[in-house]
């Protein structure tokens, strides 16, 4: 953006408004003491000692069973493993993956890397997320060999559903929950022993490692195998078994995450704040052109205006950019318009692509303050 944007009001946007998302990460100075140790331990991936204690610290923090996180390399690199332990690599006679068109475009990578086809299912319109029941009386299900739902924008996942979803289709279920950080925080029984779930770790998200992921997964030697597939498949008789990648997280990523996790306390109530701001705001302009949907509706690295309409959606882009105010259709318009994925095979997209004309991303950073978040607010309430 450039220096002499302006709000309505005449006032200069700051510079991180032009953002969607700033990330905000530890400094130096809190890193540094982790670095040390790195330093004196010369130990730099391969699991060392940092990721060790960062995996018992956050299985601590979400109350899990020991065992039942595995942090690794990147968010995708985590979906990736979940679907060769899981389901392994596609079949013949079973090479579609079920998954939902209104998502990130990684959920549809990580199924391909793996070897399936994605199929594209609608969204379900209250949830924006996929309707077990639909999936279960799906006509391409026989030929699925694996199922991804999305817990959208960070929204809750309902494990338990798709655990029966498995149980009663035999197709594995991998779901990609890779905002709901959160959620899991608030209930630790979203954890499944039969159904893993993937969260991202970016810079972008609540709780970050700068680059990362993890899966959660109860299920007996889940860890184990997680691990192994993302050790090129090698066993500790380091014989190659399975198929798998290098999908490990560095030890220097686990400091920046053992230090977001000493200040996580503070980090969290600051995500609240934000979210308490843009509803009282939102509450006194009294009128904006779509609903507020926050924390802890959805995760606090999101702050979405649910738009009446496609039409006032774009008017809102256009409102926003033209003082120099970021905003961002998270999925673009639906996995099925990529111009790599038109030719997959999909169902009608009625939902999907409504949800995706009408969904708009505004700054979301986790120090905006009351008066940043007032201008957005102001900006939008303009917008007939």
């Amino acid at each position: 953006m450039t220096g002499d944007a302006t709000q309505p009001n005449g006032k200069p946007v700051p510079v991180s408004l032009s953002q969607v998302q700033r990330p905000l990460l530890p400094k130096a100075s809190v890193l540094a003491p982790y670095l040390d140790r790195i330093d004196t331990a010369r130990w730099y991936s391969n699991r060392g000692p940092l990721l060790w204690e960062l995996e018992r610290r956050l299985g601590d923090h979400l109350r899990l069973a020991e065992q039942s996180i595995v942090l690794l390399s990147s968010g995708s690199a985590a979906l990736e493993a979940a679907i060769l332990a899981h389901a392994g690599t596609a079949g013949a006679d079973r090479p579609l993956a079920l998954m939902p068109s209104y998502t990130f475009i990684a959920t549809a990578l990580s199924a391909m890397r793996c070897g399936y086809t994605p199929y594209f299912v609608d969204v379900e319109e209250q949830s924006w997320m996929l309707d077990p029941d639909v999936i279960c009386a799906h006509p391409a299900l026989a030929r699925a060999g694996l199922i991804m739902p999305v817990a959208t924008y960070g929204r809750v996942p309902d494990l338990a559903a798709w655990a029966g979803v498995q149980s009663r289709t035999g197709v594995p279920v991998v779901v990609d929950a890779a905002a709901a950080f959160e959620q899991f925080e608030r209930d630790a029984t979203l954890v499944n022993d039969t159904v893993p779930a993937v969260l991202s770790l970016h810079a972008t998200k609540t709780f970050s490692t700068a680059e990362g992921g993890a899966v959660l997964w109860g299920a007996d030697t889940a860890w184990e195998r997680i691990a192994q597939v993302t050790n090129f498949g090698m066993s500790d008789a380091r014989r190659c078994e399975m198929d798998g990648f290098n999908g490990k997280l560095s030890e220097y990523h686990a400091a920046i995450g053992l230090a977001q996790l000493d200040l996580w306390t503070d980090r969290s109530a600051l995500f609240e704040t934000v979210a308490h701001r843009y509803a009282a705001a939102a509450e006194a302009v009294g009128s904006l052109p779509g609903v507020l949907r926050l924390s802890p509706e959805v995760s606090g690295a999101y702050a979405v205006i649910d738009c009446t309409d496609g039409d006032r959606a774009d008017r809102v882009c256009a409102a926003l950019a033209a003082v120099g105010i970021g905003s961002r259709r998270w999925y673009g318009r639906g996995l099925h318009g990529e111009p790599l994925l038109k030719g997959n095979p999909q169902d009608p997209m009625p939902v999907t692509e409504r949800l995706s004309a009408n969904h708009i991303g505004l700054p979301a950073a986790v120090d905006l303050t009351e008066a940043q978040i007032s201008q957005v607010v102001e900006t939008l309430s303009h917008v007939n």
